[in-house]
């Protein structure tokens, strides 16, 4: 075991572009917004003005507000982030952590590489980083602030939104069972906006994912049909739905509802659908999730979550018009 999840706190925009309304910065002809939209599924976009602090500021409101006791005992701060820099060199998160009341000696870092993967593979280290007692914060949240950024062509377009994922070493609530990776280093120079001649991890994709979800499950020595529900990344459902036909998984057991109302948030997306899941009581005592993200560059991230018996994982969001993520 690697861990717990002790709490999601989730911080989404109330402001919101739909398809339409972002359609002419991002080239989009006619024909591709109906792409986007029926076979993509998706809708609307969650968009904030201003910079990524503006964006990771009420998260941490929000976080600090709810877990008023704990802060002390928070060791360290993880930002798992999917663009290698996410601010102006001369600038760090370390500062909000300051405006937010964090202890001194709290170590910050920030985690890259694994593009979208990321902040599933972050909650391993942050976690082998504790000792028994103490906590550690993993931040997810990233802005789409540039056309070269918001769109990854013929596959998604991104939203923004922003977790706080309490971890411990031990505890009581979503037990962190294992976690399993893969990279397909060939494609470590794709960034989604390719020309045509090269090489894309589009055309390998479906076998990169398919391949290496069988490897995670082997690895978790858990089968497809133990696992009560998959909360993915939000890149798309036609993809999502022709994984599941390719690997004999129902539908109905890919948790997809958050692509319309968010788009693809980065790295934040399975977080983003097991706050969800948690919210809509649609997972029981004994119940296995199992986490999933791929990565530009190509990196597959996994998570097995194991819920305890009695010990529900609390879910804090900011919003109020969608009834799986009200506010506590």
């Amino acid at each position: 075991m690697l861990g717990h999840i002790e709490s999601i706190t989730v911080y989404i925009p109330e402001q919101r572009k739909s398809l339409a309304e972002v359609a002419p910065s991002l080239g989009l002809t006619p024909l591709d917004v109906r792409m986007f939209s029926r076979f993509y599924g998706l809708a609307s976009f969650p968009r904030q003005p201003g910079s990524l602090d503006d964006l990771m500021r009420p998260l941490l409101e929000q976080f600090v507000a709810a877990h008023p006791d704990l802060i002390a005992r928070i060791r360290h701060v993880v930002h798992a982030h999917t663009l290698p820099s996410i601010r102006p060199f001369h600038q760090t998160g370390r500062a909000l952590l300051d405006e937010s009341g964090f202890a001194d000696d709290t170590h910050y870092c920030s985690l890259t590489m694994g593009h979208c993967a990321t902040s599933l593979s972050a909650v391993e280290y942050a976690c082998s980083r504790l000792k028994e007692g103490e906590y550690a914060l993993l931040l997810v949240g990233e802005k789409a602030f540039h056309p070269k950024v918001e769109l990854i062509d013929d596959t998604t377009i991104m939203g923004e939104a922003a977790c706080a994922v309490l971890l411990s070493r031990s505890g009581d609530s979503g037990k962190v069972n294992a976690r399993y990776s893969e990279q397909a280093g060939e494609f470590s120079r794709q960034k989604g906006h390719e020309s045509s001649s090269e090489s894309t991890f589009a055309t390998a994709y479906f076998a990169f994912i398919s391949d290496a979800m069988r490897s995670a499950l082997h690895h978790f020595d858990c089968s497809l049909d133990s696992l009560d529900w998959i909360a993915p990344h939000n890149v798309n459902l036609s993809s999502w739905q022709k994984l599941a036909d390719e690997l004999a998984i129902p539908r109905t057991k890919i948790f997809l509802e958050n692509v319309p109302r968010y788009g693809h948030c980065f790295g934040a997306d399975p977080y983003l659908n097991l706050a969800a899941l948690i919210r809509g009581q649609q997972l029981s005592p004994g119940d296995n999730v199992m986490l999933v993200s791929v990565g530009m560059g190509a990196t597959f991230s996994s998570l097995l979550l194991e819920l305890p018996a009695g010990n529900e994982i609390p879910v804090f969001c900011n919003l109020k018009q969608y009834p799986d993520l009200r506010p506590n």
